[in-house]
């Protein structure tokens, strides 16, 4: 069951960690009236819609409640596309976590891992994920295309 426009604006700040006070400021709205919209006390304009689709890199339909894809699918495949020829900050992030390495050194920019694991075992490690996880992107991107055709 798709939500509300109130319910998913609501539920795409909570789920980012934002505060009403800095979504209302990137809106340009008061904090009071983001409130209403998210209470479904007011409506908004298309304008805003607009800029809250924008702001949270949504498409109208989802935010409207029209359907439960955050992106239509040629733009999920566009951000899969992204996915796979470049690892997102997240990736990095979680990749320092899991080998126990500096992100100085995943990214080649040190010679200290500054970790217990050995370097090679690490690079090997990393690499190995690596492949495997564009492997899987790559079979993401066909079933995505296959159910766009």
């Amino acid at each position: 069951m798709n939500r509300t426009f109130p319910e998913t604006l609501s539920v795409l700040r909570r789920e980012r960690n934002i505060s009403q006070r800095t979504a209302a400021a990137a809106l340009h709205i008061s904090q009071a009236l983001l409130s209403h919209y998210e209470n479904g006390a007011r409506e908004p304009g298309l304008a805003f819609v607009c800029r809250a689709c924008d702001y949270y890199g949504v498409s109208a339909d989802y935010m409207l409640g029209r359907t439960a894809r955050p992106l239509p699918p040629s733009e999920e495949l566009e951000r899969l596309k992204l996915a796979v020829r470049e690892p997102g900050l997240d990736f990095v992030r979680r990749a320092c976590d899991y080998y126990g390495v500096t992100a100085d050194y995943l990214l080649c920019r040190s010679d200290n891992p500054d970790s217990t694991a050995s370097a090679a075992a690490a690079a090997r490690a990393f690499l190995s994920n690596l492949r495997a996880l564009t492997d899987k992107a790559e079979l993401a991107l066909e079933a995505l295309e296959e159910d766009k055709a």
